[in-house]
């Protein structure tokens, strides 16, 4: 329990509270897009605590001997949290054309990342792959949903309005660790030592990104007209 309290695992605290908050999207009916968003919150807590059990306890409790590696665990998130970001831009979009986008695109990349999985790098090898493909539509994504809340002929109050400050924290997340997962693979290869500095910066990202959708729960939507 005490090694919770490092660094590396503060992010489970706001990321913990916002699946607590999220439950109000539910017992509130709140529109449909909030509703996967506290389930992609609720997915992802329980996610990084089974890979955390998993690579300290759970590896080595059964009868059949299991690597202590947890990337297959956080591989089939990879391409789970990408369909559902997937469907909460969906719904939010305007933009026909971007609707369209998404779902002659979106099965193609969701397909993509399970042969990834299965076939190309593999469960037991963190998938870059899978990540950069879906970090890079989902960056431009977020980038149309902010513009069209700029062009809003309405006024809207962004501060307030939960989905800004979730696709905020997003779009920082994936912007900012993808140049470092582009060269991962090679710095893996080649420089081992270099790639030891992404881990406290992905740490910092995840913080920044709970933190984010943590105050995306203690907002409420004003009008459901922006969808």
């Amino acid at each position: 329990m005490i090694r919770l309290l490092k660094y590396e695992y503060l992010y489970l605290i706001p990321l913990l509270l916002s699946a607590i908050f999220g439950l109000k999207t539910l017992r509130q009916k709140w529109p449909k897009q909030y509703r996967l968003l506290a389930l992609l919150v609720i997915i992802s807590f329980l996610t990084e605590i089974f890979a955390i059990a998993w690579k300290w306890h759970l590896y080595d409790m059964f009868p059949k001997k299991y690597a202590r590696n947890n990337f297959w665990i956080y591989n089939i998130f990879i391409t789970v949290r990408f369909g559902i970001l997937l469907t909460i831009l969906y719904r939010i979009t305007h933009s026909l054309h971007t609707k369209k986008t998404i779902l002659y695109a979106g099965p193609v990349l969701l397909l993509f990342g399970l042969l990834n999985y299965f076939f190309i790098q593999g469960p037991y090898q963190y998938n870059t792959y899978s990540v950069i493909f879906a970090h890079i539509p989902i960056i431009v994504l977020c980038l149309l949903y902010l513009k069209q809340l700029l062009e809003e002929t309405g006024q809207v109050i962004l501060h307030k309005e939960p989905m800004v400050w979730a696709l905020l924290g997003t779009f920082v997340y994936h912007a900012a660790s993808l140049p470092f997962l582009v060269i991962l693979n090679f710095l893996n290869s080649q420089q081992q030592s270099l790639s030891i500095i992404y881990l406290p910066i992905n740490d910092t990202l995840n913080l920044l990104l709970c933190t984010f959708y943590l105050i995306s729960f203690l907002c409420k939507p004003l009008s459901t007209r922006l969808y």
